[in-house]
């Protein structure tokens, strides 16, 4: 009745769509609405937005949380997309026709076409981009916009400032989680 009086178009449906590990208190299909607090324990989560339970392979917008990953689900629109990102690991795919909105403490980024991992290291302040496919739109408080295809760093404090970062997602502690979304088989091949 409230969305209908201001004329919010309707929220798009999310869905827990697949988990791994430990059980993060989330069950298989279960709903999610705008202002969900998405918290991960010990476990993976894929989260589908736009589609329902029926349709989830032609999901356009999916979320991988890692493990000790934390998001809240702010705007989700067919014409707006935004989550805010506070802690953990995330991989992203969105080839919905609008770009994913992720917010961080002094950042903005935007996934249209792409895929991409973020990182937050909420101690250190410090997030991680790494596009694995395509570029990722970093927008920063000073008004500075960045299209980066590479991984960057971004300290956030202010002023906020970043440096290139080098990465390689298949291996190490972390390597399990990649595999399991499948994601480093989206990369595009090096030129």
């Amino acid at each position: 009745m409230i969305a209908q009086r201001f004329s919010l178009p309707p929220e798009l449906p999310v869905r827990i769509a697949a988990g791994s590990g430990e059980d993060p208190g989330y069950g298989f299909g279960e709903g999610l609405r705008r202002g969900s607090i998405v918290e991960t324990g010990d476990g993976f989560l894929q989260l589908t937005i736009g589609v329902e339970l029926e349709n989830l392979d032609l999901a356009e917008t999916i979320l991988w949380l890692a493990p000790s990953t934390r998001i809240e689900l702010i705007r989700l629109y067919e014409d707006e997309l935004t989550i805010r990102f506070t802690k953990g690991r995330l991989v992203v795919s969105n080839q919905a026709e609008v770009s994913l909105k992720i917010e961080t403490n002094h950042t903005t980024h935007l996934v249209h076409g792409d895929v991409a991992s973020f990182v937050n290291y909420d101690f250190l302040e410090t997030i991680h981009v790494i596009p694995i496919s395509g570029s990722i739109q970093i927008n920063l408080p000073s008004g500075e916009n960045l299209l980066t295809p590479v991984p960057l760093s971004i300290h956030e404090t202010e002023p906020v400032t970043f440096e290139k970062l080098e990465v390689n997602l298949a291996t190490g502690d972390v390597a399990e989680f990649y595999v399991w979304t499948e994601a480093l088989t989206q990369e595009e091949p090096l030129e």
